[in-house]
């Protein structure tokens, strides 16, 4: 059992650890003096930490390491880089772990019945009824709106854990909703629609268990743009709802990366503010939190 001084979020520098970690990721990189050494990501419920080792048996060691599985590390806290308050392990010695309580390893949503309570209001909030009607679609289904909140935003970039979706989604949702309020041209619903919808696709693009998030084989082939797109598109399409209004929210989904030049995964650059808005208060969620978790 991890004690909680041995969690990622209460390291500091110099501190002495033996505990236990998943390893998400392992890569043997290079000193500048091109020796080899090997290089982990490594997780628990609070976070994760890269963890060094030096050996003269680098390649020995790296294919010994299995993905997703739980070792015990002896090693050292150390800051790198200097000063910044960010830290790195130096392993000492790795071995597999026999015991272990995996809830202690899965990062989770932070406030989530929080986050649950504030997405619930947010879609009672909407007062166009056709756009309610668009949401209804997919929230008024218990099993559909489970696998939402509980789905990650990313495999690795962001919000990589279980209810990142819903994390994600609900600071977009902030970001736009302060947006609208100081433009006041922008159709606030729309927009706030188009923020709960923008990354629906993720439902469809990730397979997750306690252990690993995955892109899956759709997922690869179309990205969560498309598989988005399609998903509100083919739930629309039937409704009796203005015809222009089907075309903007299927729109800024398949926008909401940015400008199509960019490389970023859009297949159609923003064409009206609610779409321009929706892009960069997903650009301010996705790479702030980033920022965030590196302080």
């Amino acid at each position: 059992m991890k004690k909680q001084e041995d969690y990622i979020k209460n390291f500091s520098e110099n501190k002495n650890i033996i505990s236990q970690f998943l390893i998400k990721e392992k890569e043997i990189r290079r000193t500048k003096q091109n020796k080899p050494y090997l290089q982990l990501t490594m997780q628990d419920k609070t976070g994760e930490i890269k963890g060094r080792m030096f050996s003269n048996h680098t390649h020995k060691e790296f294919n010994k390491i299995k993905i997703n599985n739980v070792y015990n590390i002896n090693g050292e806290v150390r800051e790198f880089p200097e000063n910044s308050k960010r830290y790195n392990i130096i392993i000492n010695s790795i071995m597999p772990s026999k015991k272990y309580d995996m809830e202690n390893f899965i990062k989770k949503a932070e406030n989530y019945e929080e986050n649950i309570e504030f997405f619930n209001k947010t879609i009672d909030s909407i007062e166009d009824p056709d756009l309610s009607l668009v949401l209804s679609q997919f929230f008024d289904d218990e099993e559909f709106k489970e696998q939402f909140i509980n789905a990650p935003a990313a495999k690795m970039h962001h919000h990589n854990y279980r209810g990142g979706l819903l994390v994600h989604t609900n600071e977009v949702i902030k970001l736009a909703d302060a947006i609208a309020s100081i433009y006041s041209k922008i159709d606030r619903d729309l927009l706030i629609v188009g923020a709960i919808l923008h990354d629906i696709g993720k439902t469809k693009t990730y397979t997750f268990n306690d252990e690993i998030i995955d892109i899956n084989y759709e997922g690869r082939m179309h990205d969560h743009l498309y598989i988005g797109a399609n998903m509100v598109d083919n739930k629309i399409k039937d409704l009796n709802i203005d015809d222009d209004l089907k075309v903007k929210l299927v729109h800024m989904i398949l926008s909401h990366h940015g400008d199509a030049s960019l490389g970023w995964g859009s297949t159609v650059s923003p064409q009206i503010p609610e779409a321009i808005a929706l892009h960069y208060a997903d650009d301010m969620s996705a790479k702030l939190t980033k920022a965030v978790e590196n302080i």
